[in-house]
């Protein structure tokens, strides 16, 4: 597929092996060029035919396109609604069921001359409707804003789609079985195209386009774009893989990478963590779930992978020992055992939705090595943390999702260190200088890359860290 058409990340897990690290970093929001303040309203009703009870259904997509916009600049559809209205029978499956919520995900296409890029749009129906001669299901929909790398018209196009509905019975309760996946086909008679965008080369002057690397949208000028990272299917690097420890039902396999500063708070200092690659394995959505009816949530695993290895990349630092002895390390984090993850939400019919997202890990920090006034201290082969760091990370769900990643954040305690020092005891002197707690970290997943299946977001970009 040709590299011209890239989508902007914005799906994500909470994927973050934990790392006592922390990062703000992230992309700044899509530019809406002045080319785009003329928009077109769409407004589509499409016949779809549904399985298993064969019923048909009309789904009405609601929204508006810029009208035109220029090469390199993100086309930014906005106000999207999915609406499907259906009859009771297509909940057969759901015996007793007075009322139902649903997740609705529309496969769309992108064309621009012979290149089509593929994506998924997703809208939540969480509050229970009661079941009537007539139900709409849907709700609101964020779509990935689409930057193209040459001048054309880009017509944006609905497929087929799948509706998973959720029944609950007068009690409350869910019904046996909980869900029926409704799987639409869209009828061979309808027109599925929603909009067509005409794409302009820019009149900015001083820019210079960079070869492609598979991102969409960089530029350098003076107003050049942000990093956008690309959901086409690209190369899948060979570190990333499905965790082989994972369990059946997480039949989802991501890559991402992770970044972040970590304040060491007896130095008063903070440790700048290189971005390590992720692997993830997620389950699909789960509909019944502790929090209760109208919730969605999902759990992931997590582990880090550096040349085979649980590991991130080492952090070098520089600190002012005792508050005057300049004195350098590096330390290596390792993680024993899969990490945990476990997201919440529910919809309010429009975004942000409230929600959680919990990361728990286990570490173990090691001293690479250390130097004071530039002269090297012989701190051995194992001077590390003698117990793990038990590190809990969490986020609302508004600033990190599973497939987007985002920025979740923790408070640590760093256990005493043993195995310090080659020649003499250094135990005490590592301990004292930096265990304890109340060491603050800001950790920042970037987008993932998908392992199997459409290898979207491939290779996996690095966030940007920022404190």
């Amino acid at each position: 597929m040709s590299s011209r058409i890239r989508r902007a990340a914005r799906v994500a897990l909470p994927v973050v092996a934990g790392v006592a690290v922390a990062l703000a970093g992230g992309l700044a929001g899509p530019e809406i060029a002045g080319a785009q303040q003329d928009r077109q309203q769409v407004d589509r009703e499409l016949a779809y035919l549904c399985s298993p009870s064969a019923s048909s259904v009309t789904v009405r997509v609601t929204g508006s396109f810029p009208s035109s916009a220029t090469v390199g600049r993100p086309i930014v559809p906005a106000d999207l609604t999915l609406a499907l209205t259906t009859s009771p029978t297509a909940f057969a499956e759901l015996p007793g069921a007075v009322a139902v919520t649903s997740v609705m995900r529309l496969d769309t296409t992108v064309t621009q001359d012979a290149d089509t890029a593929a994506a998924t749009w997703t809208a939540v129906q969480d509050t229970p409707l009661p079941v009537s001669d007539s139900v709409v299901l849907g709700g609101a929909v964020e779509p990935a804003p689409v930057t193209v790398n040459a001048p054309g018209e880009v017509a944006f196009a609905a497929g087929n789609l799948v509706a998973t509905v959720t029944g609950y019975t007068a009690d409350g309760a869910a019904t046996e079985p909980p869900s029926v996946e409704l799987t639409c086909v869209l009828d061979v008679a309808a027109a599925p195209e929603l909009a067509v965008v005409s794409v302009t080369e820019s009149t900015t002057p001083s820019r210079e386009r960079l070869p492609d690397d598979g991102v969409a949208g960089i530029e350098v000028g003076p107003d050049a774009q942000p990093r956008v990272p690309n959901l086409l299917a690209g190369p899948v690097p060979p570190e990333c893989h499905r965790i082989a420890a994972a369990p059946v039902e997480y039949t989802n396999s991501y890559c991402a990478y992770l970044t972040g500063f970590s304040n060491v708070a007896k130095l008063n200092a903070s440790v700048l963590q290189p971005a390590g690659l992720q692997n993830i394995g997620a389950t699909k959505f789960i509909f019944v779930c502790p929090e209760g009816p109208g919730i969605l949530c999902q759990k992931a695993l997590v582990q880090p992978e550096l040349d085979g290895k649980p590991q991130l990349p080492p952090a070098p630092g520089s600190f002012l020992a005792f508050g005057f002895v300049p004195t350098t390390g590096t330390i290596q984090l390792t993680q024993i055992g899969l990490g945990e993850v476990y997201l919440w939400s529910k919809s309010t019919g429009q975004p942000p939705y409230p929600g959680l997202a919990t990361v728990q890990v286990k570490l173990s920090a090691q001293v690479l090595d250390a130097k004071v006034n530039g002269v090297p201290v012989d701190i051995g082969d194992n001077c590390r943390t003698a117990t793990p760091i038990d590190a809990v990370f969490t986020a609302n769900y508004a600033d990190y999702s599973i497939t987007k990643g985002g920025v979740l954040t923790g408070t640590i305690t760093i256990p005493p260190f043993s195995g310090c020092g080659a020649t003499e005891d250094l135990d005490p002197v590592f301990t004292g200088l930096i265990s304890g707690p109340g060491n603050y970290v800001k950790l920042t997943q970037g987008a993932v890359c998908t392992v199997t299946g459409n290898n979207l977001g491939c290779p996996p970009v690095k966030p940007e860290p920022k404190r």
